[in-house]
């Protein structure tokens, strides 16, 4: 990566590291293989090339940062528990979650009392009550329902009056 400081050539205010490979005089003539014609002072003053060194503006021109990454979807930002942590809305995820709330759900029925151990999209596993995971699902369920729903219609334009 250049450096500031660092050799560079310039034209027209503009910092380039390599010159082109084919340039054109004034007198419509051209050269090529910029190894030979860049120490020729009298084909880089007619092409405008000259030799600098290279600013922080330059880097900054040649090297813009990356743009900052798009914001997730709603899909991808997941369901936010309160709890400080998400779970996922793809569909393998609302397969998995459901599948074993409908399990908890029919363990609770038979007496059986069996914490729940629920993954969240970091990784993380979380253990609750039966009880306890029955709230986050209902929150679950009501906020991808809604997330799913079409959007709402736009409403029609109140008529103008004739006059």
């Amino acid at each position: 990566m250049p450096a500031i400081g660092g050799s560079c050539w310039r034209r027209s205010g503009v910092a380039a590291l390599e010159l082109p490979f084919r340039v054109r005089l004034p007198d419509r003539s051209t050269r090529t293989d910029p190894s030979q014609w860049s120490n020729d002072e009298a084909v880089l003053a007619a092409t405008g090339w000259s030799r600098s060194t290279l600013t922080q503006d330059d880097l900054n021109a040649l090297f813009p940062p990356p743009p900052p990454p798009p914001e997730p979807t709603p899909y991808e930002a997941g369901f936010d528990t309160g709890l400080g942590w998400r779970l996922g809305w793809q569909p393998d995820d609302v397969a998995l979650l459901t599948g074993m709330y409908v399990l908890a759900s029919r363990a609770a029925e038979l007496g059986v009392d069996q914490p729940v151990n629920v993954v969240d999209m970091a990784g993380v596993a979380h253990t609750m009550t039966f009880a306890e995971y029955e709230q986050i699902m209902l929150a679950y369920g009501a906020a991808r329902a809604a997330l799913s729903a079409p959007p709402a219609p736009e409403p029609e334009p109140e008529p103008t009056p004739e006059t």
